[in-house]
């Protein structure tokens, strides 16, 4: 990445940027196409493989008519853009991406899309009309076609090692509430029998007691309660910067 990146101005005029492309008439496509660099597309695409393992989004799982993965691409781009805006500055999230945290809207959400198309046996031809989107953008079919070869390459690449590592990835994640509040952790994953896909997570979750819960002073986890809890994964998203784990709905019992 260019050096000056990540700076304090460029990154408020990248958010400024990923708001601005939000309300854009050809949204995702701006997203999309939009240029980045190489070395972020290398960064985010194990993250975007891992997203699409956890969504079960595969051929045969989701539907590959044309409209319907547009539909698709849409909200999976929308949801990611968002969760970047609502957690930009996090400390954590910042450490995590080191110098692409500016560039996450952008690339993250190529790499997304890409892997999508590659697990549905699609190209962004099949989608739209290069030739349109280049007069459109100002950018030449074939920049645009080198680009996507670039990132399918890299998702080649890293399907495996992602794939290895998910598991490890998603153990231990916070898991929230639509409203924020965070009920536990994952400790385990179910995996389908039939399908060796990811079923739900076993989430392990603390209550207090009760008034007394504070014990001892110094006592460890005095006054907590830990309850195990089985989660579907259709109860549940994953926030695409952050990765922590969201439940669909408020009420967590």
């Amino acid at each position: 990445m260019r050096e000056g990146k990540g700076s304090g101005k460029e990154e408020r005029a990248e958010r400024e940027k990923a708001v601005a492309y939000l309300r854009s008439r050809i949204f995702p496509w701006n997203f999309i196409f939009e240029q980045t660099e190489e070395d972020a597309i290398k960064h985010f695409v194990g993250y975007a493989i891992q997203v699409c393992e956890g969504k079960g989004i595969e051929k045969g799982r989701v539907s590959d008519g044309v409209n319907e993965v547009k539909a698709l691409l849409t909200t999976e781009v929308r949801e990611a853009v968002n969760d970047y805006l609502l957690e930009a500055d996090d400390p954590e999230m910042r450490k995590m991406h080191g110098e692409f945290a500016a560039a996450y809207p952008f690339a993250f959400s190529q790499c997304l899309v890409h892997t999508i198309l590659c697990r549905l046996g699609l190209e962004l031809a099949d989608l739209v009309d290069l030739r349109a989107v280049s007069e459109l953008l100002g950018r030449s079919v074939k920049e645009m076609r080198k680009n996507e070869l670039f990132v399918r390459d890299q998702i080649s690449k890293n399907e495996r090692k992602a794939m290895q590592i998910f598991a490890n990835f998603i153990l231990n994640r916070q898991v929230l509430t639509a409203d924020g509040e965070c009920v536990g952790r994952v400790s385990d994953i179910i995996f389908e029998a039939e399908t060796g896909d990811v079923g739900g997570l076993i989430v392990n979750h603390q209550k207090q007691k009760g008034r007394g819960a504070r014990g001892a002073r110094g006592a460890r986890g005095a006054g907590l309660k830990v309850k195990k809890t089985k989660i579907s994964m259709h109860d549940v998203r994953l926030n695409k910067y952050s990765k922590n784990i969201v439940l669909n709905y408020t009420s967590y019992k």
